[in-house]
């Protein structure tokens, strides 16, 4: 059995309702939740944890009773409006949140059980850019990596690498500047190179472990502006994903060279927000069309054809 739990938006964002669950390809249950437009399970628990990604701002935790949230395991604020990812440190003991239009990285910590405390600190971005939508500071992902918190600024053109401390303080230890107008949004690490998603100029990024080497090559070939959104990296290393917002779809890449190079692209539905890969399969949440599909990859072409699909409101975010 396939299993899916699906984020998403609420009112007045979209049309949702909260946290969809998905058995193959059907929708089983939905668990209330105001718009989790980014989910993501703890590290070591039956835990899942989402954004509500709203004016006030806030974090939701349940329990996992065979993969599906169950019971509440609390709440809390994060401090700035429209937090829209989050990350559980390796730790366990953290949770790691951003807010988009509030320009700020979140703490919280974990109990044992990984419920929802306090918030242990709440560090302000300032840094702007000279695009329309880089007036101010605009976190957009965080992720925990080799011993380093890092969090990608759309309004700011950088990359924070922070440290987080056993008090759950974080140390900002410098940035990565990119392009001026680029709008670094979500990023992932294959080997020892990272490759970033610049959703205002439509490109993917990529740099050598040590920020070295800034290079880009163009996201789609498809007319029209391409408002690039997510990444998915291959297992075994030999393709890359990136979903098109706007040409609605997904390049394939092959890896191996110096720079991923272009194969073809796959069309979606309207406006895929977020894709996840799962071993032959690849997800794609198109936001706009209501939907989630299920693509098998063609092993030996790395190309990936549509198999399923299932009516989701304002699907944001699949965690297979």
């Amino acid at each position: 059995m396939t299993r899916l739990l699906i984020g998403g938006y609420t009112p007045d964002k979209g049309t949702g309702t909260g946290v969809t669950v998905v058995e193959d390809a059907e929708v089983t249950s939905i668990v209330p939740a105001e718009s989790p437009s980014w989910i993501v399970r703890h590290p070591h628990l039956p835990v899942l944890y989402a954004v509500a990604e709203t004016d006030n701002g806030g974090v939701t935790a349940w329990s996992l009773l065979d993969g599906v949230p169950a019971a509440p395991l609390g709440a809390g604020e994060t401090g700035g409006a429209d937090p829209c990812h989050l990350t559980v440190d390796p730790s366990g003991r953290f949770l790691v949140t951003v807010n988009y239009t509030g320009g700020s990285v979140a703490v919280h910590r974990l109990g044992d059980d990984g419920a929802i405390g306090s918030r242990t600190d709440l560090v302000q971005h300032t840094r702007t850019g000279e695009h329309p939508r880089q007036a101010a500071a605009h976190p957009h992902m965080v992720r925990a990596d080799g011993g380093g918190i890092y969090v990608s600024d759309l309004g700011g053109d950088v990359i924070y690498r922070y440290h987080l401390d056993g008090d759950g303080q974080l140390a900002n230890e410098g940035v990565v500047h990119v392009e001026h107008g680029a709008g670094p949004r979500h990023f992932l690490r294959l080997g020892d190179r990272w490759l970033m998603t610049a959703e205002l100029m439509g490109r993917v990024y990529v740099f050598e472990a040590d920020c070295h080497r800034l290079r880009s090559v163009q996201a789609a070939r498809a007319r029209g502006e391409n408002v690039i959104s997510e990444l998915a990296g291959g297992g075994d290393g030999a393709y890359l994903y990136g979903a098109n917002r706007g040409p609605d779809t997904v390049s394939v890449f092959a890896l191996g060279g110096d720079l991923p190079r272009y194969v073809t692209e796959v069309p979606t539905g309207r406006w895929p927000r977020h894709i996840a890969l799962d071993g032959e399969h690849l997800y794609v949440a198109a936001q706009l069309a209501d939907e989630v599909t299920t693509m098998r990859i063609d092993p030996a072409s790395g190309v990936p054809e549509p198999v399923d699909q299932v009516a989701v409101p304002s699907p944001t975010c699949v965690l297979p």
